[in-house]
């Protein structure tokens, strides 16, 4: 909370602005100083705080406003850069590969005001190169030089910053608080910009990239049903969004349905006649990464149908052999009951149905 001192200091700073009859603007007070619009009262203008100002002096206020305003960030991001740059030509005289990879990637266009190359190139990422020049010729170490790779021991936080500083829009919006931020992995991780690989990524593709820390995902991928991956007709993009969403499982929607139903809208409703699982969750029926039944169910109906509904008095119910029956053809004892049915046989609407008599979802 503030002092009697302080409060009290506020109070003669605006009644000395409000005496003087300056131009409307914020008032600062920093330091024990009070701020309009880029200048500072002393103990001076509160002595001479009748002294009427000219429409000049005014004029002079505001232009000094708008580029004390303007020139805040420069301030800001030139105080953070310390140490000399000496050019990405420097670099190239150790580091060629990685020289020759970054004039090959759209990092190096310098026509883009965006872009590294268009400020001070490899330097805009690393760091300034000067102190790290000179260790390198006297055999002492790096220096202050910033190494992006995942197995160097800069903090993640420190490393992500540099990439953020510059990707922050659209997919990357809500990297803050995701799931891989919280887990202490960097860009770096999944991102190599000096290798020729879409979007930077260090792997030729994105299932290479998610599934080398993914095991068990990629062995789901193996199953005989599955999405289509490893055929390269989907990425894990398409459902996922690996820098942060609102959604579990880092969905890239508001939920798992809506993902679901921007490929499978003939299942999306609604429908005259409900089935309610539908409706709640897919991945109530469904694994989505691969499964080793049809359809990618999580069980064999009529098992997974069971698991909801009551196999009590209906055609699904499953019998079994009798002991005198042991060494009978199980086919001639159970006369079928308990095989070729599976729930999909009778109802085929499973999930929703538009007849007028598909309250049964057979039709």
């Amino acid at each position: 909370m503030e002092s009697d001192a302080s409060r009290g200091f506020e109070l003669d700073c605006r009644e000395v602005w409000n005496q003087r009859h300056a131009v409307h603007g914020s008032l600062i007070i920093f330091d024990d100083k009070c701020y309009l619009g880029g200048l500072f009262s002393t103990d001076q203008d509160k002595k001479t705080s009748n002294i009427k100002v000219s429409s000049m002096t005014k004029k002079l206020i505001i232009l000094s406003t708008i580029v004390f305003i303007a020139l805040l960030p420069i301030t800001a991001q030139g105080g953070e850069e310390d140490g000399e740059y000496v050019g990405s030509e420097a670099c190239m005289e150790c580091h060629e590969a990685y020289y020759e990879s970054y004039m090959k990637n759209y990092h190096a266009v310098e026509a883009d005001a965006r872009t590294p190359a268009a400020k001070h190139g490899c330097e805009s990422c690393h760091g300034p190169g000067a102190t790290h020049a000179e260790k390198a010729e006297e055999e002492e170490g790096y220096g202050d030089i910033i190494a992006l790779n995942p197995k160097s021991d800069i903090p993640s936080e420190k490393k992500n910053a540099i990439c953020l500083g510059c990707h922050t829009k659209r997919k990357l919006f809500l990297w803050h608080g995701s799931t891989h931020e919280n887990r202490g992995l960097s860009c770096s991780n999944c991102h190599n910009p000096h290798k020729e690989n879409p979007k930077g990524l260090a792997q030729p593709t994105q299932i290479e990239v998610c599934t080398s820390c993914h095991l068990e995902i990629k062995a789901q991928l193996m199953r005989p049903s599955h999405h289509p991956l490893k055929e390269e007709k989907m990425k894990c993009s398409d459902c996922h969004n690996s820098h942060g969403t609102i959604a579990d499982k880092l969905i890239d929607a508001q939920n798992k349905n809506l993902k679901c139903f921007e490929c499978h809208a003939d299942v999306r409703g609604p429908f005259l006649w409900d089935h309610p699982p539908v409706m709640e969750d897919c991945i109530g029926c469904h694994t989505p990464h691969g499964s080793a039944r049809t359809a990618l169910l999580k069980a064999k109906t009529p098992y997974l149908c069971q698991r909801c509904h009551s196999n009590v008095a209906h055609p699904s119910q499953l019998q079994a052999r009798r002991e005198d029956e042991s060494n009978l053809p199980v086919y001639r004892v159970l006369n079928n009951a308990g095989f070729y049915r599976a729930c999909l046989n009778c109802h085929v609407q499973i999930h929703g149905s538009n007849h007028p008599s598909g309250k049964s979802l057979v039709r």
